[in-house]
């Protein structure tokens, strides 16, 4: 009997960590991929916000960033545009050209889980371009 105990508690002991290794990795994944869902989202949103007759890379950033704050877990998102010093954890640009605009969402978001040690955290990228609105 004791060492039928004896082999369960080995068992257990083996399978155990490999199994609380499943499911943490599976709720990481889970939430990066909301957060990459709501980076896209936001950089849509904020370019469909920019595209309209009047509004810029100001309305742009501003409707970009208020949809993607309250999505973030553990960090939150900043204006800022790449060569203007150093970035923020995560960062949203918003650009206009001629007869466009262009949001784009990068950094990096913390892992809740450290299961593969990277420095920056998990990476974070959108880009999206839509074509201004003319009325003639």
């Amino acid at each position: 009997m004791t060492a039928q105990r004896g082999a369960a508690m080995l068992e257990f002991a083996l399978v155990w960590p490999v199994l609380l290794l499943l499911v943490t990795g599976g709720i990481q994944l889970a939430v990066w991929s909301s957060e990459v869902f709501a980076a896209q989202a936001a950089a849509a949103a904020g370019a469909r916000a920019g595209s309209a007759a009047g509004a810029g890379a100001a309305a742009s950033e501003t409707v970009a960033l208020a949809s993607l704050r309250p999505s973030l877990v553990g960090t939150t998102a900043s204006s800022w545009c790449p060569g203007a010093g150093s970035p923020p954890p995560v960062w949203v640009c918003a650009q206009t050209a001629p007869g466009a605009v262009r949001v784009r969402v990068g950094g990096a978001v913390p892992a809740l889980v450290p299961l593969l040690p990277r420095a920056g955290g998990m990476p974070l990228r959108a880009d999206v371009t839509v074509a201004t609105e003319a009325f003639r």
